[in-house]
């Protein structure tokens, strides 16, 4: 697009729903806030500033942006966020934005001002980050982030753009001093490194824009690629099975692993730790190998590979009562649904008890008393799910375990089924 276009913004770019404008008061989000309004869709929209409580006028900023909202009659709403202490100041900045907006938006989708000279600096972000096809993409005008939507309408425009039609209008807009600290790797980036790019090659931002969408078009085709693989290999959104992950080419096997963790919300692994993957791929099957990171862990068992977020490793803790005629206790991660499923547990009539795995546990089974950890282990349940899953108990004695059966003696046509989700 020409850098003499005027920005414009129209309903038809627009998905359908509510709205959310991330609204930090700046020049780019101020002068889109009036589009927005302009093309019509005020009545959908709300406005939402994120304070992180950096700046000392952080308050002033937070009131100019409720008086601006207030002059197009837009709902308003400020969120007060805090950057954690040891964590970089621009990544934990953007991290702990996008967390409140995520939060707040509901059913919404949250729109962003983003234009071409931020694409251009996050096309050289993810270059020196040795980012591949996907990083190189940088961002598009509809995409989503853990299941948040998000729209950018002014990605075809350049910031020059955007501060002229701004003085048209007339508009005031707040200047963050932070936005001046070459301190910063993107302010560095923004201020020293593309103008100089710029005078050799005046076209640098346009062209580095250009190359985010042709990689765009290589990512979707490769994102293709890997979602037809993951239905030939009847994979699982936590689980891969690794003879027929194993059989594919280098290339397909990296690209399918990388769609497979971004679809199941795991953060991009570094070079280190895609190293570690690859050497999980090839160790014995080790119950014990794993590979940790960004609040995930990868594990094998049995011929398989599993995803974990730290939070599914969480054992279940205490015995729960079970009133006969009353909806089952709260078990933790695994919750008890009416009927059969993979996971079935049989429940006897009368009062039970639902208590944790701690190991030694014995099942009255075909005349004898056999080990419960052994019976998992045959069925091929694997280690970490032992601790959370409750077993059944009546009186003291174990009647029930999940994915097992029944004790001997229990009529099991008098049992009903729950199933663990």
């Amino acid at each position: 697009m020409s850098d003499a276009a005027v920005p414009r913004v129209s309903a038809a770019q627009a998905p359908p729903g509510p709205l959310l404008l991330a609204f930090s008061g700046g020049l780019d989000s101020s002068l889109l806030m009036h589009l927005l309004v302009e093309a019509g869709l005020g009545p959908r929209l709300r406005v939402l500033h994120v304070n992180h409580q950096i700046q000392a006028r952080s308050a002033d900023w937070a009131a100019f942006c409720r008086a601006r909202a207030a002059a197009l009659k837009l709902p308003f709403e400020e969120v007060r966020v805090t950057v954690p202490a040891a964590a970089n100041l621009e990544a934990g900045a953007r991290a702990v934005r996008y967390q409140a907006l995520a939060e707040h938006a509901a059913s919404a989708t949250v729109i962003t001002a983003h234009h071409r000279d931020d694409q251009a600096e996050t096309v050289m972000l993810n270059l020196l980050r040795g980012a591949g096809v996907q990083g190189l993409a940088a961002m598009t005008e509809h995409s989503s982030l853990e299941g948040m939507r998000l729209w950018r309408p002014l990605l075809a425009f350049g910031r020059g753009q955007l501060e002229r039609e701004a003085r048209r209008r007339g508009l005031d807009w707040v200047e963050d001093p932070s936005n001046a600290d070459v301190g910063l790797r993107r302010n560095r980036l923004r201020h020293e490194i593309l103008p100089r790019l710029a005078a050799t090659w005046p076209g640098a931002p346009t062209i580095l824009a250009r190359t985010a969408g042709v990689m765009a078009d290589a990512a979707t085709l490769l994102d293709e690629r890997a979602a037809e693989d993951a239905r030939a290999l009847a994979a699982q959104r936590d689980r891969l099975p690794l003879r027929e992950l194993a059989a594919l080419s280098r290339e397909r096997r990296d690209n399918l692993l990388r769609w497979w963790l971004d679809q199941a919300g795991a953060p991009p692994p570094s070079v280190a730790i895609t190293g570690q993957i690859r050497g999980l791929l090839r160790a014995p099957s080790d119950r014990e190998a794993r590979v940790s990171w960004g609040g995930h862990t990868l594990r094998r068992y049995r011929g398989d590979l599993y995803l974990l977020r730290d939070g599914d490793l969480q054992p279940l803790s205490g015995s729960l009562h079970w009133r006969a005629g009353d909806e089952p206790p709260d078990s933790g991660l695994w919750r008890l649904l009416p009927g059969e499923g993979e996971v079935t547990l049989w429940v006897p009539p009368g009062d039970v008890q639902l208590r944790p795995f701690v190991g030694g546990e014995r099942l009255r089974r075909h005349g004898q008393r056999q080990q419960v950890s052994e019976l998992w282990r045959v069925a091929g349940v694997p280690p970490w799910r032992r601790r959370q899953w409750p077993l059944l108990y009546q009186d003291d004695e174990l009647m029930s375990v999940p994915m097992i059966g029944v004790a001997d003696g229990v009529d099991r046509h008098r049992c009903r089924p729950w199933q663990l989700r």
